[in-house]
């Protein structure tokens, strides 16, 4: 019988079920300071530890934000340490998620000097990455960053952008730096888990990967209604589970409301069904906030299924990083005075 790491999923299942209840959510939305989001915080099952040693009266939003990030990140490197896994092929997928973080923002940040950089990188995640951090934070040119990138997939991408900044296209770098990531991932995983497992974290990344074309592309044609050459360039050039012929349509279509027609007949349109929209706001609205939520429920499913760690490491991550974002949301709109009503229209729920 194949190791399937049930010690590890067993451990990842108690987690989760510590997440933030529809109740909490209710509880949150209505506090008026990010002092109070603290102290209601501190006595939850999932971040009391966490923050047990903050004083809500001083704690600044930016770092409280920065400790719910690392939590996830800590989170997922105590389930590897739980059956030594994070030398496994795969499980390292969300380390290579926060690399191609970190050299997105270089990248962002590099005509405006190393200080720029140094200024915002995360310096708690440094020890864990395969890039050379020091030489990142150094680097002043595009040479440099692919030099501290060597030994990486992403160097390779890196050397290929123009070093003249004029000709530089940053969506397009970011993409290309996903797209490496998405492949290096699903190669991983091919050499740790076969069968059913394996057809079942294909399934789950497939469909994330659908999801996120879905979600960028409706955006686009909403506010800059490109053309399909245009449009599926600044998709991730990754397969997922649908068809080509599905996403050239969707990239063709003439408008929103034809791109939204094609969605209904796709196997996440008929997903759609029995999901809470947005009644009160347009449809395209609601289109959105519906995927938004379909990632999550699909994610949930698979934790709740899954019979390898793997499944429920990938699932997992994304939950967490759902939670936190809603958090993240509340905290900002807490900050700038918006209204429970227009906090809850952005949060992704069960």
């Amino acid at each position: 019988m194949p190791n399937n790491h049930q010690a590890t999923i067993a451990a990842i299942r108690t987690a989760y079920g510590h997440r933030l209840t529809a109740a909490d959510y209710r509880e949150l939305l209505n506090l008026h300071s990010v002092a109070e989001v603290v102290s209601y915080l501190k006595n939850t099952e999932g971040y009391g530890e966490l923050l047990s040693g903050l004083d809500p009266q001083i704690t600044h939003r930016g770092h409280l934000e920065m400790l719910l990030k690392r939590s996830l990140f800590m989170q997922c490197l105590h389930f590897c340490s739980l059956e030594r896994l994070r030398n496994t092929p795969f499980f390292r997928f969300f380390i290579y998620d926060y690399e191609v973080r970190e050299l997105v923002k270089k990248l962002l940040l590099l005509s405006d000097g190393p200080q720029a950089y140094i200024s915002a990188m995360d310096t708690w995640l440094m020890p864990y990455l395969s890039l050379s951090a020091e030489k990142l934070a150094k680097a002043e040119n595009l040479r440099e960053v692919a030099d501290a990138a060597e030994g990486t997939p992403y160097a390779a991408v890196l050397r290929s952008i123009p070093d003249d900044p004029m000709k530089r296209n940053y969506t397009a770098h970011e993409i290309a730096l996903r797209a490496c990531y998405l492949e290096r991932i699903k190669k991983e995983a091919a050499q740790t888990l076969h069968g059913a497992d394996l057809e079942a974290l294909n399934g789950l990344v497939g469909e994330q990967i659908d999801l996120i074309n879905l979600i960028n592309a409706y955006r686009l044609k909403r506010v800059f209604h490109p053309d399909a050459e245009s449009l599926r360039s600044m998709m991730l050039p990754v397969s997922g589970r649908l068809p080509q012929r599905i996403c050239e349509q969707l990239y063709a279509a003439p408008d929103l409301a034809s791109f939204i027609e094609i969605v209904k007949t796709t196997r996440y349109g008929r997903m759609l069904t029995g999901l809470t929209v947005l009644s009160d706001q347009p449809e395209s609205v609601r289109l959105e906030h519906a995927l938004q939520s379909l990632r999550y429920r699909n994610a949930r499913n698979a934790l709740h299924f899954s019979g390898h760690a793997a499944v429920s490491m990938y699932a997992v991550h994304f939950l967490y990083q759902t939670e936190i974002q809603n958090l993240i949301t509340i905290i900002e709109g807490i900050r700038y005075g918006k209204p429970v009503s227009y906090m809850q229209e952005l949060l992704i729920l069960e």
